[in-house]
């Protein structure tokens, strides 16, 4: 398992584009997490107050960074 933090790890935020009614946040706000080499990503802290983390990314089955995860998960889930 990698960390997130790795330089050669790849993960880039991306703002909401459209306005307050339609999302809750402003334009330009973070609203998604993703991953630069697959079609993952993840909605930032979503209308469920749910806290998201690089753990929540549902890689493509075929994504180089599937095993990219953050120190919490691995303390938890296994070690390098």
């Amino acid at each position: 398992m990698r960390s997130f933090a790795s330089p050669d790890t790849h993960f880039r935020i991306i703002p909401s584009e459209s306005p307050p009614t339609v999302d809750g946040l402003a334009i330009g706000e973070p609203k998604w997490l993703a991953c630069e080499c697959c079609s993952a990503r993840v909605r930032i802290d979503g209308p469920d107050g749910h806290q998201t983390a690089i753990d929540d990314l549902p890689h493509d089955r075929t994504c180089p960074q599937r095993d990219v995860v953050s120190r919490w998960f691995r303390e938890q889930f296994g070690s390098d």
